[in-house]
């Protein structure tokens, strides 16, 4: 008798939105956090709205790029490349020319 077993539906990879209040360090850095060190810092009206997913790739494909495209600015693109960095450094970035 064949097998009447189900298999689950591929599952979509999850997909990200995040919106956060704009600010402005006028003076100072981010050091600020440090009681001992002072800053400048303006609320602003405008938010930052961000939309992040994972892009699947065929199977030996790695990316390693970055894109950033901003519809607030007139053809405004951005691209970085990305890598591990050695003996467990984290994750360098480096800005790509365009």
């Amino acid at each position: 008798m064949p097998s009447t077993r189900k298999t689950a539906p591929a599952r979509r990879p999850p997909t990200v939105a995040v919106s956060a209040p704009g600010k402005v360090l006028l003076a100072g850095g981010y050091l600020v956090l440090d009681r001992r060190y002072s800053g400048l810092v303006f609320g602003l009206s405008a938010r930052i709205n961000v939309v992040a997913g994972e892009i699947h790739t065929s199977e030996g494909v790695q990316l390693s790029e970055i894109v950033v495209d901003s519809p607030q600015f007139v053809e405004a693109q951005w691209r970085y490349g990305y890598h591990l960095a050695p003996d467990g450094g984290g994750i360098k970035v480096t800005q790509l020319q365009v």
